[in-house]
């Protein structure tokens, strides 16, 4: 599942280029509407707008479907590849006056500033006892104006580090628990004629990396700094110049071929062992576990060296537009019951590689990178928000470009590095 962040400044922008793509031409419902005998026997409707497209994912959303079917319900599939596109999707039909009943959304500012402009309704069926069973850091993030916007149904993370076992038997390598061990790692790699490190080059993939980075050097009060606080002495700090060091330091290890790469590119190559380590959220778990691969035993994981166990998260919500379809607030309602039930939420993160938002619930089951994330999550010290979704989106998208011309001039030393960082977020502020 591809993560790319979209950085318009307002959804209304953003609905303006999506019509000029010509998306509202005709766009209404998956182009199928309900029937008169379905529409007689008052069934509640729901139009369901969401990107799980690929074959897990498909596979998992199947008995969200199949329990509001079996509960008297019409499911409307509505289907859009990707999640950036998924997104914008999603504000231009609301925006464009034909919204969907549910729409699948990442909780943060975008989804905030719909809320703002009153264009989703808070959860029709908000559960005190639900609730109560999402992580802090998931709860909060979900609510505006003090009501529930989304419901979570899963939980992404994003600071994983996968590698290639017989890659690192061949050469001999342990793996690596802290930076300068990876890098010496890489080193010896290198030397041994293999690509150290997969990388897509893509601003969002570099961001990953950066951000793995940050997290391992400063810890997590010194990302929460930098990312929730926005504290500048943060950013002039000696930690932030070891930040971009190491960071540049891992540009020898990884190939020339990477620019444009996309992130399934760079797992494929992890996977048929072309290297030994790829930096990368959960959502690379699909592509493993298609390839026949074990996790755990043919490809490892472990998150990104760090002295603190952290778990950077994305979330997998489902929102509520408004809308004056007659019993729409039925269908609504529906879905709701049945995305908050906690066997519904297990069989879905199983199946696509994820946790479940809810915490109350067995690691019974789950992938051994799945079981740890599920352990790590249970200390809320731990938990920090993926800052493409925490920070409003012309902040998110000038530090990835703050970032991604780092990376991409070698001639940049580590102090320009941290002052384009600054800049960024100056300039935005």
């Amino acid at each position: 599942m591809q993560r790319q962040k979209a950085r318009f400044k307002d959804v209304s922008l953003l609905a303006c280029l999506i019509g000029l793509l010509g998306y509202l031409s005709g766009c209404g419902r998956n182009g199928s509407t309900v029937s008169a005998d379905a529409a007689a026997a008052d069934a509640p409707v729901v139009e369901v707008m969401h990107w799980l497209t690929s074959k897990p994912d498909a596979a998992a959303l199947a008995q969200v479907r199949e329990r509001v079917i079996a509960q008297g319900g019409i499911w409307q599939d509505s289907p859009i590849g990707g999640g950036e596109t998924g997104r914008a999707a999603a504000v231009s039909r609301i925006i464009g006056g034909q919204p969907p009943d549910v729409f699948q959304f990442s909780i943060g500012s975008q989804l905030a500033e719909l809320a703002a402009q009153h264009l989703v309704v808070p959860v029709p069926l908000e559960s005190p006892e639900a609730s109560s069973a999402f992580p802090e850091i998931v709860r909060r993030a979900s609510q505006f104006g003090g009501h529930a916007i989304a419901i979570p149904l899963d939980i992404r993370g994003e600071n994983w580090m996968f590698y290639n076992v017989a890659v690192l038997q061949a050469v001999q390598l342990a793996v690596p628990h802290t930076w300068p061990e990876l890098i010496e790692a890489a080193r010896q790699l290198k030397a041994a004629g293999k690509i150290p490190i997969a990388l897509g080059g893509q601003s969002w993939q570099e961001r990953v990396l950066f951000n793995d980075v940050l997290l391992g050097i400063g810890g997590r009060d010194f990302y929460r700094r930098v990312y929730e606080t926005l504290d500048p002495n943060a950013f002039s700090s000696q930690v932030m110049l070891d930040v971009f060091r190491t960071f540049a330091a891992l540009r020898p290890f990884v190939d020339e071929a990477s620019p444009g790469r996309r992130f399934s590119e760079a797992t494929r190559m992890l996977v048929h062992g072309e290297a030994a380590f790829q930096f990368m959220g959960d959502w690379a778990k699909n592509q493993v576990l298609e390839a026949g691969l074990e996790l755990g035993r043919q490809v490892g994981c472990v998150l990104a060296p760090a002295s603190e166990a952290a778990y950077v998260v994305m979330v997998d919500a489902f929102a509520f537009a408004r809308t004056s379809r007659p019993h729409a607030r039925e269908g609504q309602e529906l879905f709701a019951r049945v995305a908050l039930d906690p066997d519904v939420q297990v069989h879905l993160a199983r199946n696509i590689g994820a946790i479940p938002a809810r915490s109350d619930v067995s690691v019974e089951g789950f992938d051994i990178c799945s079981a740890h994330a599920m352990e790590v999550m249970r200390d809320p010290n731990a938990q920090l928000m993926d800052p493409a979704l925490n920070l409003p989106n012309g902040l998110s998208g000038a530090i990835d470009d703050a970032i991604s011309r780092f990376w991409n001039d070698p001639q940049l030393s580590a102090s320009q590095g941290a002052d384009l960082l600054r800049q960024a977020v100056r300039t935005y502020r």
